[in-house]
């Protein structure tokens, strides 16, 4: 259930970058990072959970 979840959310993720490049393209360097940070912080809660 854990690895649906993370896959919905990362998902989501992408579908929001997506949304935020037809509106606003010159904002998508900075919040890429800070996605990657975000997904990179959810995977380690998930090893560590595991």
């Amino acid at each position: 259930m854990t690895a649906v979840f993370g896959v919905l959310c990362a998902a989501c993720a992408l579908i929001a970058l997506a949304g935020l490049a037809l509106v606003a393209p010159r904002s998508i360097p900075p919040i890429t990072g800070t996605c990657a940070l975000i997904v990179t912080l959810a995977a380690l809660a998930v090893a560590i959970r595991h």
